[in-house]
């Protein structure tokens, strides 16, 4: 005691040094006990600490008589601390990745899950972030000292500059996997030669360059994963985001962008090509000058706030008419009044069509949906031919492009706009929150149905067999070959029997005579030429009937999925060797089935080595340089809240239980087959990708549950905790214990 008082004039930090702690095998980071701020004077506290690690190394069943304590200065004048590895943990892949806070002053922040900001670095790159300069050269003089491991390092800096060095141990997971630096170096290179081709000038669209983003417009992270198997992507764009999507657009009045594919590929990551999808976004009947600019003004706004990428039809792109026109547009600063007019009126007369011609193209289009029922009826499974497996999954898939995805397209767009008109009533306080949320909740779609369906067959009024007729073709994951769906999916199903749902009451939205009244005189102040009424019908009608076609277009798409499995099968391929493939691959001309066998073996085992290698590069949730493929930086989220609810509760991960009833139930991305969810009584949900109007936010609206949708970076941090507090209102999440 005399000796640490004499050595430390200020206030220490009291440490764990076990025998089991920090080897090559196990590194045991945080699992001692560390106590800060002790009083170097103060015996009877140093003891209490010190006893307190020791106590640990009993609890932990982890005493030796060569296990010590640690005594260090505590650290003073800290901007920024935090954990640094120095290869990644999930690939041990060639990058710095600092987790830090340089918010709070204190020093176990990051550590704690309290304070988490994340940055990664690519060990071969010069350009080194300023902030970050003197601790990457602070650790690569500790390489130096323990060359060929990876290191999990604890620092801080101080205001003089000056980098603290608390504790270094071996990374242990990257002695179990050997990386080819220089490969990763290549591939990322070849990453940002792609980057800089898409990024040129396109004469027919307007924008000198482009972002890539994995939420905007069509969102895949959502609707395929952040890493989606090659048939996925395929299949995805094969049937919407190659053409269907524009194609839907043009027909609606917007500019016509043909050709421009929305979705591609950086390694295994799916991408918005924004400069195509903004473009798509822009009246048709405007200038070329005025949309040039209006392209590059959102462009440029999207840039300056990454956290809108999920919002952009609602934050940043102009795509109808909506009540808080006037306030917004003045944010173009850049634009003339006689612009800013122009824009407003091109908005309008869009708007005004699609509302008033909506019951005919609602209809016309519920009409073509419902064709692809008759067209799938013809056919005729035979698992041995083939030939005609293969043919008539193309078949299946063509109809789909022509019969329902682009009619799918146009009825989300129209959702969409409903969604925007609605959510401006809010912002200008014509109508509250609570109001949308009971018009939202009055909704009747097909998860309806399911929870409706599903309590019939728990009550013995439905058989299974009933049940999985109209359900059979969901699957977690609707373009993925590698998901079983629910015909298929016993456990699945006993899962979901294990719960009887309570009863589903649609409740019925009235607006009162005065608000009514009011809305009427603004939609006629506005040059708009529906009434109130034909505002709401409308806003139902399309979000009903986009849910409705989703479920009957997915059908096809099931169906052909299911087809190409047994080709494969018949072939000698499994799913998972199937999932390497892409439509291409498995339609390519070849007549021959052994040279179709010969191809298929050769691209999976190509695409197979080429999946490992570009798991090893780290990519940002946007792309708007060269840099960002060395530099990986990731924005604040700002999470769509759904309800104005709050819940505590324990917190369940979809990929780790489905014992699930009343939590919050935390899924990375969700899409029409993960609605059996919602027939198991859940207290909320949080997602890490999804928009403001995406599936998920749909359906947790429908059913009133508080949710957190598209929570990007902090859903990550948020997978370690137990339980959490979702307060919708405050919008916020925190974690907390359950009392």
């Amino acid at each position: 005691m005399d000796d640490i008082t004499k050595k430390f004039p200020n206030k220490v930090v009291i440490r764990s040094s076990a025998t089991n702690e920090d080897t090559l095998e196990n590194s045991m980071a945080g699992y001692f006990q560390s106590v800060l701020n002790a009083d170097p004077k103060d015996h009877k506290q140093l003891e209490a600490g010190i006893k307190e690690v020791l106590n640990s190394y009993k609890n932990k069943v982890s005493e030796s008589s060569f296990n010590q304590v640690l005594v260090q200065s505590q650290s003073k004048g800290i901007v920024m601390s935090g954990v640094l590895f120095t290869r990644t943990l999930e690939s041990n892949a060639p990058y710095y990745v600092i987790n830090y806070d340089d918010t709070t002053g204190e020093t176990d922040t990051v550590t704690k899950g309290v304070e988490n900001k994340t940055i990664k670095i690519a060990r071969f790159t010069e350009k080194i972030p300023k902030k970050m300069q003197s601790l990457i050269a602070a650790v690569k003089e500790l390489e130096e000292i323990i060359p060929k491991i990876g290191l999990d390092i604890e620092f801080a800096v101080n205001k003089e500059g000056k980098v603290i060095i608390f504790q270094v141990r071996p990374l242990t997971l990257s002695l179990k996997s050997e990386v080819d630096d220089k490969e990763v170096q290549d591939r990322i290179e070849e990453l940002q030669k792609q980057f800089r081709t898409l990024s040129q000038k396109k004469e027919h669209l307007c924008g000198t360059s482009t972002i890539f983003a994995d939420m905007p417009d069509w969102n895949p992270a959502e609707i395929i994963g952040d890493s989606p198997n090659h048939l996925d992507y395929s299949l995805y764009d094969y049937i919407i985001t190659d053409s269907a999507w524009h194609q839907a657009r043009t027909s609606q009045g917007y500019f016509n962008v043909d050709p421009a594919k929305l979705v591609v590929l950086f390694g295994n990551k799916p991408y918005i090509d924004v400069r195509n999808s903004f473009n798509s976004f822009v009246p048709s009947a405007l200038s070329k000058a005025i949309r040039d600019k209006l392209v590059c003004f959102c462009l440029e706004k999207l840039q300056e706030n990454p956290q809108l990428q999920d919002k952009v039809e609602f934050e940043v792109v102009y795509t109808c008419f909506d009540f808080t026109f006037d306030k917004r547009s003045k944010e173009l600063k850049n634009f003339s009044d006689s612009e800013i007019r122009a824009i407003k009126k091109a908005l309008v007369g869009l708007t005004n069509n699609l509302i008033k011609s909506s019951k005919k193209s609602i209809k016309d289009d519920m009409a073509s949906v419902e064709q692809m029922e008759i067209d799938r009826l013809k056919i005729q499974k035979d698992p041995e031919d083939v030939g005609k497996l293969l043919h008539d999954a193309k078949f299946l898939l063509d109809d789909c492009a022509k019969r329902g995805t682009v009619q799918f397209s146009r009825l989300a767009r129209l959702g969409f706009i409903g969604k925007i008109l609605l959510k401006s009533l809010v912002a200008e306080g014509i109508i509250s929150s609570d109001d949308y949320d009971t018009f939202m909740i009055s909704i009747s779609t097909v998860a309806t149905e399911i929870s409706i369906d599903f309590k019939l067959m728990n009550a013995g009024k439905l058989s299974k067999e009933q049940f999985l007729k109209k359900y059979y073709h969901l699957r977690p994951g609707s373009y993925d070959i590698t998901s079983l769906r629910y015909e298929s999916n016993p456990e699945l199903l006993k899962t979901m029997q294990s719960i009887v749902a309570e009863d589903t009451k649609i409740k019925k939205f009235v607006l009162d005579k005065k608000t009514e009244d009011r809305i009427n005189q603004l939609l006629k102040k506005e040059s708009l030429t529906f009434s109130t009424k034909e505002l709401l019908d409308f806003a139902r009608a399309a979000l009903e009937a986009r849910e409705y076609s989703k479920f009957e277009f997915t059908k096809n798409l099931s169906d052909a999925i299911e087809l190409i499995a047994l080709a494969g099968d018949a072939m000698g391929f499994s799913r998972n060797e199937l999932a390497m493939l892409s439509v291409e691959d498995i339609f390519a001309p070849v007549k021959d089935r052994h040279q179709l066998t010969k191809l298929w073996k050769e691209v999976i085992s190509r695409r197979t080595m080429d999946r490992e290698l570009n798991a090893k590069v780290v990519l940002p949730p946007i792309i708007m340089s060269n840099d960002d493929f060395t530099i990986v930086q990731y924005y604040t989220p700002r999470p769509n809240y759904i309800t104005q609810k709050t819940v505590k509760a324990e917190l369940a991960r979809l990929d780790k239980t489905k014992e699930i009833e009343g939590k919050v139930v935390m899924v990375e991305n969700g899409d029409p087959g993960y609605d059996w969810i919602f027939t198991m009584n859940i207290a909320g949900l949080i997602t890490k990708y999804g928009g403001v109007a995406s599936h998920m936010s749909i359906r947790c609206a429908e059913f009133g549950i508080p949710a957190a949708i598209g929570c990007g970076v902090l859903y990550d941090q948020l997978k370690s905790a137990s339980s959490v507090v979702l307060d919708c209102k405050s919008k916020k999440i925190s974690q907390g214990d359950i009392v």
